[in-house]
Parts: C-alpha cells; sequence; structure tokens
C-alpha cells in the first residue's frame, strides 16, 4: 500500500476564536445556456440512449472500452507518479474553486482535483510532473476529460446527476483507504465500492451520490470518455463537445487550472 502523509491534525474541539474556518465555494448563477441543457437533457439524453452501442445500465463493463486496457495493466506506473504530489496534497486545488458549475456537490476543499486534460485543452505543467500517464492518455480515442480525484477524509458528495450520456465516466482507484467508514458510491439503486487497480465505469446521468468517512483519502484516475455510438450518436456527440468546451462550464476551469501555476 502507498505510504500517504497524514492530514494535520484537527483539534476535536477547536476554539472558535482562533481556529481557522474551513473555506467554502459558493456557485454564482449559471449562465442560459447551461440552464437551457439542463432543460433538454432528458430528451436528449433518451435519445443518446437509442444510438449506443454498450446499452444503456447504469454499471458499465470496463470491456467495452478496449482503449482502457493499458491504463489498468500500468495503474502502479500512474500511482507511483502520483506519490510526489501527495508530499504536499494541500497545494493540489479543491474542485469547486476550480469548477464553479459543480458548487453545489463540491463547496468545500475535501473533493481535490489534479487536472491533465479537459475538453481538448491540456495543462502543460501537470502533464510534465506525471509523464507516463500522460503518454497514456494519449492513447485514449474520445478522451473528453482526465484528473486525479482526490476525496478526503469526510468527503460526502450529495446525489446529483451529470449531463450526458454521450460520455462514459471511469475510474481507475489508485489508494482505496481501508478499514472503518464508508468509502463507496450509490448509482441508482446499486452501491458500489472500488478495488486498486480494476476500472469502475458508470453513467453519471443516473442519480449517484459519494462517501468517504474514512480516516484515509480515496484517489481515483477519473476519465470521461465519449460513448461507443452509432454513427449518427457520433456525430451528434461530437457537435455537443465542441459546443460546451466554448463554454464557462470548460473555460472557468481550464483559466483557474492555469492561474495555479
Amino acid at each position: 500500500m502507498l505510504d500517504v502523509p497524514p492530514r494535520p491534525r484537527e483539534d476535536a474541539r477547536p476554539n472558535e476564536r482562533t481556529a481557522p474556518r474551513e473555506q467554502r465555494f459558493v456557485r454564482g448563477k449559471q449562465s442560459s445556456l447551461t440552464r437551457f441543457g439542463k432543460r433538454i437533457r432528458r430528451p436528449v439524453n433518451r435519445w443518446f440512449a437509442r444510438q449506443s452501442l454498450v446499452g444503456d445500465d447504469a454499471i458499465i463493463d470496463a470491456a467495452e472500452i478496449p482503449a482502457l486496457c493499458e491504463m489498468r495493466r500500468r495503474w502502479r506506473d500512474i500511482r507511483a507518479e502520483l506519490e510526489p504530489l501527495l508530499s504536499d496534497r494541500n497545494a493540489i486545488p479543491p474542485f469547486g474553486k476550480l469548477s464553479p458549475d459543480h458548487r453545489r456537490i463540491a463547496n468545500s476543499q475535501h473533493w481535490k482535483s489534479f487536472f491533465f486534460e479537459g475538453y481538448g485543452f491540456r495543462m502543460k505543467a501537470n502533464r510534465a510532473r506525471c509523464p507516463q500517464t500522460a503518454a497514456m492518455l494519449d492513447q485514449i480515442p474520445g478522451l473528453v476529460v482526465a484528473f486525479f480525484s482526490i476525496m478526503e477524509p469526510g468527503t460526502h458528495v450529495p446525489r446529483h446527476r451529470g449531463l450526458t450520456k454521450a460520455w462514459i465516466n471511469c475510474h481507475l482507484p489508485l489508494i482505496v483507504p481501508q478499514g472503518e467508514g464508508r468509502c463507496e458510491m450509490q448509482v441508482g439503486e446499486q452501491i458500489v465500492t472500488w478495488t486498486e487497480g480494476e476500472w469502475l465505469l458508470f453513467d453519471e446521468t443516473n442519480p449517484h451520490e459519494v462517501w468517504n468517512t474514512t480516516d484515509g483519502p480515496r484517489i481515483v484516475l477519473f476519465l470521461q470518455v465519449r460513448r461507443p455510438m452509432t454513427r449518427m450518436g457520433n456525430w451528434a456527440a461530437r457537435a455537443l463537445y465542441e459546443v460546451i468546451r466554448r463554454t464557462g462550464f470548460v473555460q472557468d476551469v481550464r483559466h483557474a487550472v492555469e492561474s495555479e501555476r
């Protein structure tokens, strides 16, 4: 098991006058385009489901995405590149700080993210720190998003659903805490857990919720990849991709990551 540096000790009963308050992130008003997209996503996703070549289950067999096999085989190499980042993981920015659109579900510093790529925009400095991981990501066709997702002890991501069936969420677990407490996710009506080195794929348009109440961080390589679909579905997915990458949903994250350098 990778030796993860412990979090700084927090007094169980802090002095209210001197203890720093945890930073919280507040989501601003969403753009009219984002609000419109949420209104039409159900009929659009029903159409994408009909174009799917891998069914419409909440949990998806990783074998349906053969390009992921190499990363599964070399997951320890990925974890080895993660290890130096954890020596100062408090320097890794919270997800909610980077992405205003996610602040309803990521409004604290417990959920951190180390981005490699998002909608065609590459984070060169982060990729340079993990060159083997970056090289493997370059071999995955239809890659939409890639980052290390770090959920500190005490993380709870409330029940929510994602935007589109055009992408599939893929978790490659690198560190899964053991012992007392919950470290699991509910997708639809199913409770799932992570196994180090084994892909977990799911459809984010199903309501899902995440807990880590253990005393250690849960860290996965989080990818979104394009769903295998018919020719018409692929055309629509590419069009959607081009629209989303130009919106604040993506540009806000891009500028925030670049400002963290």
